[in-house]
């Protein structure tokens, strides 16, 4: 006689938070990027208005780079766009859409001050 072995199933669930759009710096549109760039503009407008400013870009691969204003308050878009093009257009594609985390940080050598103006002094 055939022993039947009971079914099973099990599930692995995992969630988090999103916002919209779901990337926070800087996209790179392909030029043969099936949204297009009007398309993603016009979402972007919906989604988050105002947050991001798009730039056109005279590449064979790469139509549009749409970088959060946020980013654009610390350091310019040429500077920003400067990268971009050494360090991250070299391995896009023209049907690729590529999220960019772009982490900036600011640094300062030495910072001085007078005495008196900048320390709580004892008496």
């Amino acid at each position: 006689m055939e022993t039947r072995t009971p079914k099973k199933f099990s599930v692995n669930i995992s969630f988090e938070e999103i916002r919209l759009p779901p990337f926070e710096d800087i996209l790179i549109l392909g030029r043969k990027c099936p949204q297009g760039k009007i398309g993603v503009y016009k979402s972007f407008q919906l989604l988050v208005p105002d947050e991001y400013e798009v730039f056109e870009i005279q590449d064979s691969e790469i139509e549009a780079v749409f970088i959060n204003k946020r980013i654009l308050r610390k350091i310019s878009s040429s500077k920003v766009l400067e990268i971009m093009e050494q360090k991250v257009f070299p391995y896009v594609s023209e049907n690729e859409i590529i999220k960019v985390d772009f982490k900036l940080r600011i640094i300062y050598d030495l910072i001085e001050e007078d005495f008196k103006d900048g320390l709580n002094t004892i008496d």
